[in-house]
């Protein structure tokens, strides 16, 4: 994001859009709802579609107006717990789904490490990562405040685990604050038994 953007422009931004059709594909995946990390969860419409479909969901930010915004949103449904914390911080329960939809890519490259071991420890055999990690060709992996990896290095996290899907994407586009060249991993892959 420039730096003349600000999160709370891009939440607004998006404040019309459905539950990404990835996260609706994942969810359809599990043959009963489970508890699901939504990391870097923005607003929260992907956290309320989760709610809405039976999942508990462990939401978090480290922008309060994110989570100010996904309890509005979210309302009196049950099974949500949203707290204010980076990624970098946060200890995440034992759970059948991590969700982080462009949300690593704001990881402290220094931290990135020790936050996916905390994933892959979280994710309970059986249980899914979801989401997509930022490639080494795109604009923003310039950026030294965030992480981004080639192909190579986006496979070498999935060692042991079952990849369902690994669609790599790169082409010319939009991003909220204007034109940029995207390059990004969608992954979804399945955390076996130890």
């Amino acid at each position: 994001m420039a730096a003349d953007s600000t999160w709370p422009d891009y939440y607004e931004a998006n404040e019309g859009r459905a539950a990404r059709d990835e996260l609706v594909e994942v969810l359809g995946r599990f043959a009963v709802p489970g508890r699901a990390v939504d990391l870097g969860c923005g607003a929260g419409i992907d956290t309320v579609a989760m709610l809405d479909r039976g999942w508990t969901v462990f939401a978090i930010d480290a922008e309060p107006e994110a989570i100010e915004r996904l309890r509005s949103r979210a309302g009196a449904r049950a099974g949500l717990d949203a707290r204010v914390m980076p990624m970098e911080e946060v200890l995440l329960p034992a759970t059948d789904l991590v969700w982080a939809s462009y949300s690593l890519f704001f990881c402290d490259p220094g931290r990135f490490p020790e936050v996916w071991r905390r994933i892959g420890a979280a994710i309970r055999p059986g249980g899914r990562f979801a989401g997509e990690l930022l490639g080494d060709r795109d604009t923003w992996a310039a950026r030294e405040d965030g992480t981004a990896m080639s192909r190579r290095e986006a496979e070498s996290l999935f060692a042991g685990w079952a990849v369902e899907r690994f669609d790599e994407e790169e082409n010319d586009g939009e991003a909220f604050d204007g034109p940029k060249h995207w390059h990004y991993f969608h992954v979804v892959a399945q955390a076996t038994a130890s």
